[in-house]
């Protein structure tokens, strides 16, 4: 399993490709959002959405197993996207699509509620009280959320 939010992981078409021959082999490119601009502030450093999916399509087009993860999922930011996400691997050639629901602790908890605070302050308080005492989010909230992703 290969697993990138880069969008050079398309050049190596060819090494997948012979992997595939003697091997299982699946590469997930991960898409958290199709907002540009919003992939900038979550992802400051990954590739542009459409780069990301754009890669998914060239390896689909080589014959590569590939999908499409939406990882993490944001509530309140990214999550009414995922009809939208999944449309775009499938549209992508993507042979699965999958996604999980953020989970925060510690040092990372502390940098995305810090995060928030200065870019999407009206979540902030939200974030806090959902993630202060618990990393993860209510069972209820993940089954639903896993229900949707495989829809």
């Amino acid at each position: 399993y290969i697993t990138t939010k880069s969008d050079l992981v398309a050049r190596d078409c060819d090494l997948f490709q012979e992997i595939q021959h003697r091997h299982w082999l699946y590469v997930s490119v991960t898409v958290t959002t199709l907002d540009t601009e919003l992939a900038r502030l979550v992802e400051p450093r990954a590739p542009r959405p459409d780069l990301r999916l754009a890669a998914v399509t060239k390896l689909a087009e080589a014959g590569v197993r590939v999908g499409v993860q939406c990882c993490p999922i944001l509530p309140l930011l990214t999550d009414r996207e995922l009809p939208a996400l999944a449309r775009a691997a499938a549209d992508a050639g993507a042979h699965y699509f999958h996604g999980h629901a953020v989970f925060l602790r510690g040092e990372a908890r502390d940098i995305f509620l810090m995060f928030l605070q200065e870019r999407f302050p009206h979540l902030a308080a939200k974030y806090r009280n959902r993630f202060e005492r618990e990393a993860y989010l209510p069972a209820d909230y993940t089954k639903r959320l896993a229900e949707r992703v495989r829809e």
